[in-house]
């Protein structure tokens, strides 16, 4: 594999951030010090956007959702990479969607209990299912509608999470969709094929006049569909308590908070800590690609050598 040579390669101009276990913690909440740390990359250079699994709805409930955009890029990349959710404006964009006839098979094969993420909205086949749902990412129970009749029918499709779903289901659903299971329940989520957050964040700066690529990204996460973003772009960071799928496909892993790390961190360091790592061996995109499926399959069993900070110690 050719590498391609540090001034060939744009700046780094975005810091992309999952927010579960990344940005937030379990309860929801912005990491201690992370809002001033945003704020200074912001300042710095290095724009700070959100790559994230969640869906619109989930994500509208967070505190951060209301961070202002000289803090937080405008648009955020929701559900895995398939929506596009402009803060500014309520705008959601899908950039993947599943078919109709998905629900149908779940109806057929006896799936009574799912939410539907449709238009930016969440809507529950039954009370059980809405409940789950809100339990499972700690929403007030208005985030979900329930309306058994047209949760098969709601605008475009972008993601369904169904409880209770049998294993031969998933293997028949995984033939023509993205399936993963998730959260405390098994829920199997359902999402459009080729869902990632890696062709969703490609595809998304390809749509906008001006933008490069991922290799003027560095991206942070924590999970097993962080791993393929963070092995696509110019500097993939594994936090601190990172999945094995997600710190093998890293540069770095961190062993600190995720706030003493960005302390100073901006364009110029970025920049040097990919190269370093290509130094090190540890090239971009080694075996995973958008979207390869490689966040999905288990990751070999070894272990990664922690991010040792290199700067002298503050007087």
């Amino acid at each position: 594999m050719v590498v391609a040579a540090a001034e060939s390669l744009p700046a780094v101009r975005f810091a992309a951030f999952d927010l579960d276990g990344t940005l937030l913690d379990t309860r929801g909440r912005l990491r201690p010090q992370l809002a001033d740390r945003l704020a200074e990359l912001a300042a710095s250079g290095l724009a700070p956007l959100v790559v994230s699994g969640r869906a619109v709805r989930s994500f509208r409930e967070l505190p951060l959702a209301r961070l202002p955009s000289s803090v937080l890029e405008d648009e955020v990349l929701l559900g895995d990479g398939a929506v596009v959710l402009r803060r500014s404006t309520g705008q959601v964009t899908a950039l993947r969607r599943l078919p109709a006839g998905v629900v149908r098979t779940l109806v057929d094969a006896g799936a009574r209990d799912f939410v539907a993420e449709a238009d930016g909205e969440l809507v529950s086949s039954s009370r059980r299912a809405a409940l789950l749902y809100t339990r499972m990412y700690a929403l007030g129970r208005s985030a979900v509608t329930v309306d058994a009749q047209s949760a098969p029918a709601r605008g475009e499709l972008t993601g369904i999470t169904v409880f209770d779903a049998p294993e031969d289901l998933a293997r028949r659903l995984a033939v023509r969709h993205d399936t993963d299971r998730i959260g405390p329940f098994a829920a199997l989520l359902i999402r459009p094929r080729g869902t990632c957050k890696a062709s969703g964040l490609a595809a998304h700066l390809a749509n906008r006049a001006g933008r490069p690529g991922l290799d003027a990204v560095t991206a942070f996460g924590d999970a097993f569909n962080d791993a393929c973003l963070l092995a696509s772009c110019r500097l993939g960071v594994a936090v601190e308590g990172a999945d094995e799928a997600c710190a093998r496909s890293a540069h770095i892993c961190l062993d600190q908070p995720l706030a003493d790390f960005l302390s100073g961190f901006g364009p110029d360091r970025a920049a040097r800590l990919s190269q370093a790592a290509v130094s090190r061996g540890i090239s971009r995109r080694s075996g995973v690609t958008p979207c390869s499926g490689a966040h999905r399959r288990p990751a070999p069993k070894g272990t990664h050598p922690p991010y040792q900070d290199q700067r002298p110690e503050r007087p």
